[in-house]
């Protein structure tokens, strides 16, 4: 008996749609394109405009109309041709239950979705030596930063500063910068359409540097996602 052929993998859709990038969330509506399976920072709130949104989260199938990511979960959204909603939340600004809650009861409308985000804005009290720092990467993000100068700034040692991120942000100080010059450098990329001139405003070395950290942060490559997605004001 002859073998039987194998079926070529049909390609998956792009990513396609729209992004808008706020100080602490960015709200997008979107046709979910093939991912690899990834981390990010960010809580993440999928929700279908019809009928159930996909995912694998660490490994367990989920399909349901709504779906919550907690920050730093390994999951991969399946791809669909259909848009759904999708929003990006900054752990230190919003809580993830009543953010998926809100987006619940929010209208299947990208303007209600995004306002009903920024409602759930609840930022925590950083110390004022965390906050200090944040304010010090933003205005470093095109230059090399040095975690041992971070630290002398605010009068602590490198240890002392990584213990104070680590329980009021839950990242180490170099995850940190790299968080915010990946912040940044969606925004650029979008803008600009272009990741050179992203990587460069964001610090990073060249744009093959800053597509490998798109792919292991958000699952998809920098290209696709300056070539398939449109920033939105």
């Amino acid at each position: 008996v002859a073998p039987t052929a194998a079926v070529p993998a049909l390609p998956m859709p792009p990513w396609t749609g729209t992004l808008r990038i706020h100080e602490e969330f960015a709200p997008a509506w979107a046709a979910p394109g093939d991912t690899a399976p990834h981390r990010h920072y960010c809580h993440q709130i999928v929700r279908a405009a019809h009928g159930v949104a996909t995912a694998t989260i660490d490994g367990e199938l989920l399909r349901e109309p709504v779906l919550a990511i907690a920050s730093q979960r390994e999951h991969r959204l399946q791809a669909d041709e259909r848009p759904c909603f999708l929003l990006f939340a900054e752990p230190s600004s919003f809580q993830l239950q009543a953010l998926a809650e809100a987006i619940t009861a929010a209208p299947a409308q990208a303007d209600a979705i995004a306002l009903a985000a920024a409602r759930c804005r609840r930022p925590q009290t950083l110390d004022p030596r965390v906050a200090h720092c944040l304010q010090r990467i933003d205005g470093l993000l095109a230059e090399k930063i040095h975690a041992a100068s971070l630290a002398a700034g605010v009068r602590l040692s490198l240890s002392q500063l990584e213990r104070l991120c680590g329980a009021q942000l839950n990242l180490s100080v170099r995850r940190l910068v790299l968080w915010r010059r990946l912040r940044l450098a969606a925004t650029e990329a979008l803008r600009e359409r272009s990741l050179t001139v992203a990587a460069h405003a964001a610090g990073f070395a060249d744009s093959a540097h800053l597509s490998r950290a798109f792919r292991r942060f958000f699952g998809v490559r920098g290209s696709d996602l300056v070539r398939a997605m449109r920033l939105q004001s």
